[in-house]
């Protein structure tokens, strides 16, 4: 899948105010995902690399994306501070700016990839690596697709996909339904990892769901205590 698709169809997210219409239009971008793209979707829907409890951070903030923004757009960067002023939204300010790209849209996997070594740039020079990359990154892309990776490089999606619409959204891309949801629900207490979640779903089946176990360094997450018909239940 191209960036450019999963960002056009984080656009119709951000227009919707319906969770239904939300999971359908997720449920369809996992439909549409080979194996190898559904765990980065999974993390970068929600402005993530990785799981939660893993300490990935791209570690680019306001400033430096104002100044990878005028870079990749060849604007003056009091141009890019003024209009994200007025917009309050950098995602929104880098869409107005971005020219049409001359080269086609790099893959999901690729712009996952590229993030990830941003965030594992360390030490000398790291910070002018990770603003090369970015900013060659940012080129590559059009306005819409712009906006959005701004948004995940500051962890601000906007979009309103909790972990519940994410494993609907699943649940409706291979049954059709939410009947999928108990068993999706239970996997994800026991491995808090929606991209594995999703992953094993495509691979495995519910069996392998089934299978997924409490793992070292994987926090459980709390579960909601079951009602019973009576107290002597």
């Amino acid at each position: 899948m191209k960036f450019s698709e999963l960002a056009a169809n984080l656009d119709q997210m951000e227009a919707t105010k319906s969770r239904n219409e939300l999971v359908r239009i997720l449920s369809n971008v996992y439909r549409d995902s080979s194996a190898d793209e559904l765990g980065p979707i999974s993390y970068l829907i929600q402005g993530r690399l990785a799981p939660f409890f893993e300490p990935v951070e791209i570690g680019l903030g306001e400033r430096l994306l104002i100044t990878a923004i005028a870079l990749a757009y060849r604007a003056p960067k009091d141009e890019v501070t003024k209009l994200n002023r007025e917009t309050g939204d950098l995602g929104i300010t880098a869409q107005r700016l971005a020219p049409r790209p001359t080269v086609e849209s790099p893959s999901v996997i690729e712009v996952h990839r590229r993030l990830s070594e941003i965030a594992a740039a360390g030490g000398a020079g790291s910070q002018q690596k990770k603003l090369d990359v970015f900013t060659g990154l940012l080129g590559e892309l059009d306005a819409v697709s712009a906006k959005h990776l701004v948004r995940i490089t500051l962890g601000k999606m906007r979009l309103g996909i909790g972990d519940p619409t994410a494993l609907d959204a699943l649940s409706f891309a291979k049954k059709g339904d939410r009947s999928l949801r108990p068993v999706l629900e239970a996997a994800y207490n026991r491995t808090s990892d929606l991209g594995l979640i999703a992953r094993t779903l495509w691979d495995a089946g519910e069996t392998g769901l089934d299978l997924l176990k409490v793992r070292a360094g994987h926090p459980l997450r709390p579960q909601l205590a079951e009602r019973l018909p009576n107290p002597e239940a």
